[in-house]
Parts: structure tokens; C-alpha cells; sequence
């Protein structure tokens, strides 16, 4: 190996392509042409002996979750220094908030702005600010928990509950023949559609997936359509603006779901995580207290 020829420029485009996962965004991003980021990515392979991506088609996989990690933890110091030689505000802590939580805060736009001030706010589904703080891009994040997860210091669980329109007609399926439920789940894997299908089969409901999406605003527009109904935590009911969707009583209220904070425990003590963990809780509970 001859680690010690790899340059700045070589590890930051490694840098781009494990973020983005594609040449062409990350080719994009630093301002060069995608051949010459796949010559640098063969560049840092061929000179570390370290495999990087493996290409399947378009889609890009990466080689080792812990070589990525290295890599950002070599950018970070630099994107630092980058940033106060540009006179940006830097030292900001970054915070993952999964889409139902910062649906909720959004509904009180000046607790949304109070987490802005302190912290750099990115919003996803559960499944990509995971990666991305496992991937060090993140130093804090608040997301609903697996089913196969164990306890957490930081952690809430609060209802589930299904909703659907106020049209639809559909009743549950049982053994006496009824058609299925058709109901709406999230298209990867989901805590959400992992505890929905569960508190099916607990209640004995026959069932059919009338569709997947991962995107909440969709889901919510094709429940709205009378197609199905779907389950959200019981504080996200504050952020369904559409009148026509409901609480659907045919389904036991059964199934709770936990939502914990991760944080980087070199970048924040415990007493700063338990401060943001009860800022943000603190809404969630209240909020499905009052909606009960």
C-alpha cells in the first residue's frame, strides 16, 4: 500500500461518493466530470488496496461500513477549516429528526425554528438518518425504534393508530368471509409497517397491501382516497391537515411504538442528549396525552 500518494482531492471525491452514493451527484457536487470522480475512486482503490463501491448496474453498494466512517472522520476537521476560511458558522451540531416527528414540530413552526438555531436539522425516513449517523454524518438522532432493538437510556414509546377517510366503507375482513382490509405500508422496512401488520394478525384481521410508499405525504393522499387506511403515531393526528381522514375504530388500539436518541458520544455528553431528548419528547408525549 502507498497510502502516503493518496491526496486531499483523491479522498474527498471518495468522500462525495460513499455520501451521495452516485458518481454523477457526487461529480456534480464538487464541480468535475464523473470520469474523472471514477478515476479517483480507482485511484484510491488501486493505492490503499482498499475496495471502496462495488457497482450493480446504476446502483452503487459500499464495500465497508467502517472504511466510510474513516473517511468522513478524515473530512470533518477539513469541512471545519473550510468553513472558517469562508467565514461560515460552524460547530453546529447535526440533527437527524425522522418525517413524523418534524411533521409534529412544524405545526409550531417557533419550536422548529429553536431547534434550528442550535442545530443543522435534517429530516428523512427512520431507515436513512440511521445510515447516516452510522455513517458519521450525523451527531444526533431521534427515530422510531426496530422491533429487534433493545432499550435505550433516551427513549419514548407512545400509541399507534390507524386512520383512514371518512368514506371508507371497507370493514375488516374476518373468518366469516369478509373481503380484506386493504391497508397502506411504507415501501422499505419500517418499525411502523413492522408493529401495523402485527396488530393485524393479533386481531385476527384478513388483509391486503393496497400499496407502498415511503413518502408520509403520499401515503396520506391515498388514504384520503378511501384506497386504505394506514397507522402513524398517535401525535402525528396534529399534522393530518385533511379533514377527511379519521381515526379508524375497527382495528384495537394495540400496538405501541418506542422512539429513541443516538448521539455521538465523543461530540455530546449525556446531560446535552438528555436536554434535546426532553425537548423533543416532551411534545410527543403531551401531544398523544391530549389527542387520548
Amino acid at each position: 500500500m502507498t497510502l502516503e500518494r493518496l491526496s486531499l482531492g483523491t479522498i474527498r471525491c471518495v468522500h462525495e461518493v460513499l455520501a451521495c452514493k452516485s458518481v454523477t451527484v457526487a461529480a456534480e457536487r464538487i464541480g468535475i466530470s464523473q470520469s474523472a470522480v471514477s478515476q479517483q475512486i480507482a485511484r484510491f482503490e488501486k493505492l490503499s488496496g482498499i475496495p471502496i463501491i462495488v457497482r450493480n448496474g446504476t446502483k452503487l453498494t459500499v464495500c465497508s461500513d467502517e472504511i466510510a466512517r474513516l473517511i468522513f472522520t478524515m473530512m470533518e476537521p477539513i469541512d471545519t477549516m473550510r468553513c472558517l476560511a469562508l467565514g461560515k458558522e460552524v460547530g453546529k451540531l447535526r440533527l437527524g429528526v425522522c418525517n413524523h416527528i418534524a411533521a409534529h414540530f412544524c405545526r409550531d413552526i417557533k419550536r422548529y425554528v429553536e431547534l434550528g438555531r442550535e442545530f443543522d436539522v435534517h429530516i428523512g425516513r427512520p431507515s436513512n438518518i440511521s445510515e447516516m449517523f452510522n455513517q458519521g454524518e450525523l451527531d444526533v438522532v431521534v427515530r422510531p425504534l426496530f422491533h429487534h432493538e433493545g432499550e435505550l437510556d433516551l427513549m419514548f414509546d407512545v400509541p399507534l393508530v390507524w386512520v383512514a377517510s371518512n368514506g371508507f366503507e371497507t370493514k375488516s375482513g374476518d373468518n366469516s368471509g369478509m373481503a380484506p382490509l386493504p391497508v397502506i405500508l411504507e415501501a422499505t422496512s419500517s418499525p411502523y409497517s413492522y408493529y401495523a401488520e402485527r396488530s393485524l394478525r393479533e386481531a385476527q384481521i384478513s388483509y391486503k397491501i393496497a400499496s407502498r410508499t415511503d413518502d408520509n405525504l403520499v401515503r396520506m393522499h391515498l388514504v384520503a382516497a378511501g384506497l386504505g387506511c394506514t397507522t402513524i403515531p398517535k401525535f402525528a393526528l396534529s399534522a393530518v391537515s385533511d379533514t377527511e381522514i379519521r381515526v379508524f375504530g375497527n382495528i384495537p388500539e394495540t400496538s405501541r411504538i418506542r422512539f429513541g436518541l443516538f448521539y455521538n458520544k465523543k461530540k455530546l455528553q449525556y446531560k446535552k442528549a438528555t436536554r434535546i431528548f426532553d425537548f423533543i419528547s416532551d411534545g410527543m408525549v403531551k401531544s398523544h396525552k391530549y389527542h387520548g
